[in-house]
């Protein structure tokens, strides 16, 4: 069996990210996609940049969808983070359908995720 290589998993990770940034932005500019299908996309993007960050620091993190957690990790390994912290955490109720119910400020969530994008691109380096 291959040896698993963090780094490579973290770019796999990084590049899904992208993904699923991408289709967040160009949900968001179309007002017939409801919230929650924006807000899941924006949860997604942000989760896989954090696991990425912590993969290529050869950390192993548990497959969860808890932003808190991530970002504790995160926070654990490299210090400061440039985002909001209870703005990312937010985004985790995005990431089971039905459970969120409230307007999403879909600007803002753009542009946070971009934020956390820019950073975890950084991180990579």
């Amino acid at each position: 069996m291959p040896e698993r290589d963090p780094k490579a998993e973290a770019a796999v990770l990084a590049r899904k990210a992208a993904g699923d940034a991408k289709a967040m932005r160009l949900l968001a500019s179309d007002p017939e996609v409801s919230d929650e299908i924006v807000g899941f996309h924006a949860q997604q993007a942000v989760e896989k940049w954090l696991k990425a960050v912590l993969g290529w620091r050869g950390i192993v993190f548990e497959y969860t969808h808890d932003l808190h957690r991530l970002v504790a990790e995160v926070v654990a390994a490299v210090g400061e983070v440039p985002f909001e912290i209870p703005e990312v955490v937010a985004l985790t109720e995005h990431a089971v359908p039905l459970r969120y119910d409230e307007l999403l400020n879909r600007h803002a969530v753009v542009g946070l995720v971009d934020e956390v994008g820019r950073w975890t691109n950084a991180q990579l380096r």
